[in-house]
């Protein structure tokens, strides 16, 4: 991996460089101390490249530990919404050559995987261009999404408030990896979560619950309350009709990507 790295860098000389890896955090450790102890001289980076590990996302959540949001592409600046799993799905458009190619000979085989895989190549490089432009115009409607909300966010907070904050971000932001500055996307477990009332016990409780057990709840709180002998007023109950809501609210959201996809 080293060897990999230290070749593009020295043939396409760039400065700032972001290495998606699936292991980059227990990779990237150690690599200026490799470096300095046992790259040969020609392929040491430049002292003023700047290197930017990342973990895809399917990957990174997997991992799990304290501190790890630096290896998270979801806050690092400019990546926008690239999840870096692009080399992972060539692998469900091709399960069927499993068992396609499985009687063919190691030569044979690799010549048939090889046809597959580039002919994938070819259709994703002549529709980049429709592709790019279909996600530039999605990215530019969120963009306009995530600002007005950030506007009216802030507006209703105390500005000294909103100053630390984005003093804590940018200072994060701008620190070297490994990062040692205060981080700022680190939440507290929900087990140090202050109880002061039985209200707040229930926030707790619903903080920890996934979506099937509040839908269970909701429809033993119906059964007792209709146990009870209160009428439903309607066929469907409240509580299914808040999550009916929600579900027409994702298909909507689904339909709109189609139809901006078709379009563009």
């Amino acid at each position: 991996m080293d060897f990999i790295i230290a070749m593009v860098i020295q043939a396409f000389a760039l400065s700032l460089i972001l290495i998606s890896y699936d292991i980059a955090c227990q990779w990237f450790v150690n690599l200026f101390h490799r470096m300095d102890e046992h790259w040969p001289a020609a392929l040491r980076i430049p002292a003023s490249t700047q290197l930017i590990p990342a973990i895809p996302k399917l990957h990174e959540p997997m991992h799990g530990r304290k501190n790890h949001q630096q290896f998270s592409l979801n806050f690092i600046p400019g990546v926008g919404k690239s999840d870096m799993e692009t080399p992972e799905r060539v692998w469900a458009g091709h399960n069927g050559l499993g068992n396609a190619t499985k009687t063919q000979g190691p030569g044979g085989r690799h010549d048939v995987l090889d046809d597959h895989f580039g002919f994938w190549n070819w259709l994703k490089y002549i529709g980049i261009g429709k592709t790019l432009m279909s996600r530039y115009k999605a990215a530019l409607a969120e963009r306009n999404r995530q600002v007005e909300g950030h506007r009216g966010l802030t507006s209703s907070l105390d500005t000294e408030l909103v100053g630390r904050w984005e003093a804590v971000c940018t200072a994060w932001e701008e620190d070297a990896y490994p990062k040692s500055c205060e981080n700022p996307y680190q939440t507290e477990a929900t087990c140090k979560f202050t109880i002061s009332s039985s209200k707040d016990m229930n926030l707790l409780l619903f903080i920890a619950m996934t979506e099937a057990e509040v839908r269970k709840e909701f429809a033993e709180d119906d059964e007792v309350r209709l146990s009870a002998g209160e009428e439903s007023l309607h066929d469907i109950s409240p509580s299914a009709f808040v999550f009916l809501g929600l579900e027409l609210e994702d298909l909507q959201c689904v339909i709109s990507f189609l139809l901006c996809t078709l379009i563009f």
